[in-house]
């Protein structure tokens, strides 16, 4: 174990910001190894960046990812129109003003992007945003900050640098965010796990913001070719760490913060880590999920925790049909006695005698890395991407095994039920020979930033 004295004295103080985006994800990744820096080393700001009001829709307070967060962060800025930010003392107060203010920033949601579309609309859009405003500046007594204005020149950012391959053309917020720091220092770290560059590259490069201010902190070896061919960045600065979030003493941590699921889920229960609309079609999902109750709910009488994506949501706005597919399904008057959402860590849901399904998400890795039992249930395959079936990779080497209707999913259960272990030793097999790490990496890693930043005594 790598032994890291508190810090004392840091030279130059610079703050330390993490652009949350595209989603919860990349904090759940940077948040073991930011909440590492904090632990032994004083007197650092760190800002978390939040690009779109959206994000704040997967946060919730008994999440333990953001109830550690929340000791950490000085400041929230939450991006509400074309240069102004919201600073919000703690994600706590995000989290509230959001919710107070969903409505309005739904509605000027709307709006904004109509007025985007129909020219005609964009005085009263911007008569709207005044408005905003007005009322934002009135009810959450809030400063407004232009980001720009807050950035010094040896602050540091934290971030996934596949978000430069989706932003690159200017008046996208995003790439004009990433431009306020093109002259930082910037490390990058996967919002999620993949396998699908094992064996083949990227065959386009893509340009970034000064390159040669940026590292890489890949989750295994076998990613630093794709980074190279990618994002033209040098073998020197790409380092393979495996999957920080996945060190066991971060796991503990998870589970001790994490509040509890109601009695009856705490054990011999199936969870859902569930996927939006795109990856799947509407009528796939609709035919995955009914299989899953005919099996679990409706047969051996056990209970279904739904982990919702990020990216997908419960409220039934918009008349959006994916949205209620859930209550639709298990039915709203069973919730919370048959099934139930959590927004729990999958670290918290994974305890007990539980199987993970999973309708093709990175979570799964997370399920695998604690030694949950998993199967990746995908009733039609046809997501292609770059000629390839995308939704195949953890499948195709090895991790999991993939089920695609009733009986094939009914044969597993089985197996699962008679012998677990058999299941859960095979991909966590598996998981080592790609992702393996030393047990002391988030120290390695912590010190490693600290010391090329020059926060040292």
């Amino acid at each position: 174990m790598v032994n890291i004295m508190r810090l004392g004295t840091i030279n130059k103080h610079p703050k330390i910001f993490v652009l949350c985006y595209p989603h919860l994800g990349t904090l759940d990744s940077w948040l073991p190894i930011v909440n590492k820096i904090n632990s032994n080393a004083c007197r650092l700001d760190y800002i978390l960046i939040i690009p779109d009001t959206n994000i704040i829709k997967s946060f919730n307070v008994d999440n333990a990812i953001i109830k550690i967060a929340n000791n950490i962060f000085n400041e929230v800025l939450v991006h509400v129109d074309d240069d102004l930010w919201i600073k919000h003392p703690s994600i706590f107060k995000s989290i509230k003003w959001y919710k107070n203010n969903k409505i309005i920033l739904r509605i000027f949601g709307v709006l904004n992007r109509s007025a985007k579309k129909y020219s005609l609309l964009f005085i009263f859009n911007w008569i709207l945003i005044l408005l905003l405003n007005k009322i934002f500046k009135k009810e959450c007594k809030l400063k407004y900050k232009k980001l720009g204005e807050i950035i010094s020149k040896n602050d540091i950012l934290f971030y996934d640098i596949h978000v430069e391959k989706s932003h690159m053309f200017s008046g996208d917020l995003v790439s004009d965010t990433l431009y306020l720091f093109k002259d930082n220092i910037k490390y990058s770290l996967p919002h999620a796990i993949s396998v699908v560059y094992i064996e083949k590259n990227s065959p386009e490069l893509f340009n970034v913001y000064n390159k040669n201010n940026i590292k890489i902190y890949a989750h295994a070896k076998f990613q630093s070719k794709y980074y190279e061919a990618t994002y033209g960045i040098d073998s020197s600065k790409i380092k393979s760490i495996g999957i920080p979030r996945h060190n066991c003493q971060w796991i503990k941590t998870i589970q001790k913060e994490n509040s509890k699921l109601p009695n009856n889920f705490n054990d011999n229960a199936v969870i859902i880590l569930s996927r939006h609309i795109g990856h799947i079609s509407f009528d796939e999902k609709v035919r995955t999920l009914k299989n899953i109750k005919k099996i679990f709910v409706d047969r051996l009488r056990m209970r279904v925790i739904i982990k919702l994506h990020p990216n997908e949501k419960k409220e039934r706005m918009f008349f959006n049909k994916e949205e209620n597919i859930y209550e639709d399904i298990f039915g709203l008057n069973n919730y919370e006695l048959t099934w139930v959402y959590s927004d729990l860590h999958i670290f918290a849901l994974g305890k007990g005698n539980k199987l993970a399904i999973s309708l093709f998400t990175g979570v799964m890795l997370d399920a695998i890395a604690m030694g949950i039992p998993c199967v990746e249930y995908i009733d039609k395959i046809n997501n292609i991407e770059n000629g390839e079936r995308k939704t195949e990779q953890f499948v195709k080497y090895g991790f999991v095994e993939r089920v695609s209707n009733y009986q094939e999913l009914y044969t597993f259960v089985e197996k699962w039920i008679s012998n677990p272990d058999q299941i859960s030793k095979k991909s966590l097999n598996t998981y080592m020979q790609y992702f393996r790490a030393p047990s002391n990496i988030l120290d390695e890693v912590a010190i490693e930033i600290l010391n090329e930043n020059k926060m040292t005594l």
